[in-house]
């Protein structure tokens, strides 16, 4: 069967200023629309095979960027019956300095089929409301300090 255009968009709320934002949307086949979700709503990171990057807008050095309260999308897919997951990674500054706060959104109500027929898709996006002190920290990224070239050129 031919691949279809699935077109959607994602409606935010709650979100804090940020200097970026990206979108992905996961895809998670299942058999029939009873299928219960895999992975009871909770896909382990190795487990999300089938994403796609939807919206990405980051700038690092703004205060804060213009995220629209809509973000259409389109993505060809196969038809099919599938759960889907909403990957997000906010871009956040405080206290001197960034982070990267990431969110999963499973929408584990009922599956999506995806046919000919399907109407636009609106996914919701109710961001938490969680201080960044509160929030665990799964590692930090430090940039290596860069050499000027002839003392890089003499290192090699």
């Amino acid at each position: 069967m031919a691949n279809l255009i699935f077109d959607g968009a994602i409606k935010h709320s709650n979100l804090p200023t940020a200097r970026g934002l990206t979108l992905g949307v996961a895809f998670f086949r299942v058999p029939t629309a009873d299928t219960p979700p895999p992975f009871n709503g909770d896909p382990p990171g190795d487990a999300v095979t089938d994403c796609y990057s939807v919206y990405e807008s980051v700038d690092l050095d703004a205060d804060s960027i213009e995220i629209p309260d809509l973000i259409p999308f389109s993505i060809v897919r196969e038809p099919g019956i599938y759960y889907l997951q909403l990957r997000a990674v906010l871009y956040r500054f405080h206290n001197g300095k960034h982070f990267a706060q990431v969110e999963q959104f499973f929408f584990t109500r009922r599956p999506l089929e995806i046919s000919a027929e399907l109407p636009l898709v609106t996914l919701p996006m109710e961001w938490p409301d969680i201080p960044l002190e509160d929030l665990g920290v799964d590692g930090t990224v430090k940039p290596k300090r860069k050499l000027p070239w002839p003392l890089t050129w003499v290192l090699r």
